[in-house]
């Protein structure tokens, strides 16, 4: 059975519609990283010795991460029950009065030790809403996708990513050139944040204009959902929720070591300009702006796994040089040190979307995606930064950082040889959240527990 097809103009609007959500959870969490390195440290624990204040400041960086999980239970009801469009339409609205409230919240020195108080619960309320966002995001744009395109446009949604932390980039080297990196320091951050409220006003609009998922309304007319998606996706499908953030953890970790604690690394332990940072940001991520769709495109040609056995594989070797060549203080190298480690990382987050949604059946493909996806950031996300900050101030050296990765890649890679190739599974007979009262082909039985 073939789900009604929507017309071309709404398949461009649907993915404008979720890049637009990815961009700002990006840019919000890349903006957060980058500032919780070089300016949070000094506005909100400023009576702290500056390794102790960075460490704490990256504290309530994981913070945002401990919620997500909460805001993936709260709202799988809404998008595997009342649809993905309701989930994108309340997420980002919530997302976008936290990044104001950030705006406004006093320092350490108007308000005292109320202000990062304050600070750790906007945190927590801002992964509460992203934890909501991503998976109904993608989820959405690949239940319009043809199923032979899937890694595309999930990749689309997830090129959200690059361009989040571009627009931080240029933000912040923007008003660093215009203000001075003293006035940066004191008001100057709040910039963005206001930034970031905007892009959720304007992406609100857009998402009320969009369709539901033409999958979601099938599955609805034939009454494939549940009551309670968490619980059946659970009794059904752990071992592939398990897998799935074992293959994915090292990636998350290398990504936040390199987009949020190399920041720190650079300006705190090399004593190099945080204008550097910003620069090495933006140009990083310009080249992820390419690499993003290509991953989605080959994922879609070659299969999933294979591309991320390539792509881990690759992302391995560039974490063992990212530190010596970051050491070099050059920044043509410094780039370089970064593009070998995170460059793959760009291609595995094109394979994403499709790699965390494809195992499950309509009825809880919400709920798994997002149990895996904040899960994964919740054990990974979370603690990469602190952990590699705790791990040069513990041992004097960024091997036991680099060790550490390594050892997470070897296990991820491992664990990607048990999963099946998902990429032909069809998205139109796959509904049903029981999977053995839904017949589907052998490809399909192959990812049900």
């Amino acid at each position: 059975m073939t789900p009604p097809t929507a017309p071309r103009t709404s398949h461009r609007r649907v993915l404008t519609a979720t890049t637009v959500g990815t961009t700002l959870e990006w840019f919000d969490f890349a903006l957060y990283g980058a500032l919780a390195g070089v300016v949070f440290p000094k506005v909100f624990f400023p009576t702290s010795t500056p390794a102790v204040a960075v460490i704490q400041s990256f504290a309530t960086f994981g913070v945002g991460f401990l919620a997500r999980p909460l805001g993936a239970i709260a709202f799988s009801k809404i998008a595997d029950r009342s649809g993905r469009k309701k989930a994108m339409v309340v997420s980002l609205t919530m997302m976008g009065a936290v990044s104001l409230a950030i705006a406004l919240l006093p320092g350490y020195h108007t308000i005292g030790v109320a202000a990062p108080a304050c600070l750790v619960l906007l945190r927590f309320l801002q992964g509460f809403c992203l934890g909501g966002e991503a998976s109904s995001a993608q989820v959405m744009a690949l239940e319009y996708a043809p199923d032979q395109r899937r890694g595309v446009y999930g990749a689309m949604v997830n090129f959200g990513n690059p361009l989040g932390q571009v627009v931080v980039a240029v933000f912040m080297l923007a008003t660093g050139a215009a203000l001075g990196e003293t006035v940066l320091n004191s008001w100057g951050w709040r910039i963005p944040f206001v930034g970031g409220a905007l892009i959720a006003v304007v992406g609100y609009f857009i998402r009320r204009h969009v369709e539901e998922s033409p999958v979601f309304i099938e599955a609805s007319r034939i009454g494939a959902q549940t009551r309670r998606p968490l619980a059946q996706l659970m009794r059904t499908h752990k071992s592939t929720i398990i897998r799935l953030i074992l293959v994915w953890i090292p990636n998350t970790a290398l990504s936040y070591v390199v987009s949020t604690y190399s920041l720190a690394y650079i300006v705190n332990t090399l004593g190099m300009s945080s204008s550097v940072t910003f620069g090495l940001v933006l140009a990083l991520n310009l080249f992820g702006l390419a690499l993003v769709p290509l991953g989605g495109a080959l994922s879609d040609r070659f299969g999933r796994t294979r591309v991320l056995t390539v792509t881990m594989s690759t992302s391995l070797i560039g974490s063992v040089a990212l530190f010596p060549l970051l050491n070099t203080k050059n920044i043509p190298i410094m780039l370089l040190a970064m593009l070998a480690s995170q460059g793959s990382q760009f291609m595995s987050a094109g394979v994403l979307a499709a790699f965390f949604a494809e195992p499950f059946p309509t009825a809880v493909r919400y709920s798994g995606h997002a149990t895996v996806y904040t899960l994964n950031n919740l054990i990974a996300g979370s603690t990469a930064p602190f952990a590699a900050a705790l791990l040069l101030s513990s041992t004097g050296t960024t091997w036991s950082i680099v060790g550490v990765l390594v050892g997470l890649y070897a296990i991820g890679i491992i664990v990607l040889t048990t999963l099946p190739e998902t990429r032909w599974l069809p998205f139109a007979t796959n509904h049903h959240a029981d999977t053995s009262t839904n017949p589907r082909p052998a490809t399909a039985l192959a990812v049900a527990d």
